[in-house]
Formats: structure tokens, C-alpha cells, sequence
């Protein structure tokens, strides 16, 4: 799909898994609104508030719509994803493209499961 990120590498075995991606000058989409370079450390990219910028109004309906496109497709194949957030969708261009869609198949537990769990019955 042309809005998922490809993989170069990946492998796995009884106790771990390595998945290896090209790296992004870009950065996701995290980066783009901390204003950060990706190959700046943690802390420094994403603890300064003064940083943050919003996305343009185009920028939005851009990657809004790509967004909700590879997501269709997903639930399309019945392919569970459950780790949608701006660190997770990279930038090439101006397209986005989703990251970590193994997490699901490796059984790691959904990025917003734990606001989901303190809820009995979500309606």
C-alpha cells in the first residue's frame, strides 16, 4: 500500500524480533510538529513546549486523508491496528505512511490500551 512504510529487514524467533526500516531525514510526523530532527535525542525533541507548532490547515486534510486510507485498507484485510499515533506515521514527502503494523502480529498490546482498560463497557 502506498501508505505504509517499507520494511528493509525483518526476522524473529522464540524470545524477539528485529524489523530494520530506511531511515527518514524527514522524520514522522511527531518530528514535524516539535519542530525536531529526527537524529536529535529524546528529551531534547520533545520535552520543550515552546517548540510544538501546529499543521496547516492543508497539511491536516492531507495527511488526514491518508491516514483514514491506510487504515480503510487495513480493517479491509481484518489486520488489526492498534498503534496510531504522530511517532508512528512518517513522512516522505508529502505523503505519510504508518509504522510498526508487526506490533500486532508480535502481540504487543495496542498503543491506547491502557486509557481503554480503566473503562468497564465503552458504548
Amino acid at each position: 500500500h502506498p501508505y505504509i512504510y517499507k520494511i528493509t529487514f525483518a526476522t524473529a524467533n522464540e524470545s524477539s524480533a528485529l524489523v530494520i526500516r530506511p531511515f527518514s531525514e524527514k522524520g514522522t510526523l511527531k518530528d514535524l510538529i516539535y519542530k525536531a530532527k529526527p537524529k536529535d535525542p529524546f528529551l531534547k525533541k520533545y520535552c520543550n513546549p515552546k517548540k510544538i507548532q501546529g499543521l496547516e490547515l492543508h497539511q491536516i486534510k492531507t495527511y488526514g486523508r491518508q491516514i483514514l486510507e491506510v487504515l480503510k485498507f487495513l480493517h479491509e484485510k481484518g489486520f488489526p491496528y492498534g498503534h496510531l499515533h504522530s511517532a508512528n506515521v512518517m513522512l516522505d514527502g508529502d505523503t505519510c505512511k504508518l509504522l510498526d503494523l508487526e506490533n500486532s502480529l508480535l502481540g504487543l498490546p495496542s498503543f491506547y490500551r491502557s486509557y481503554f482498560s480503566q473503562f468497564r463497557k465503552i458504548n
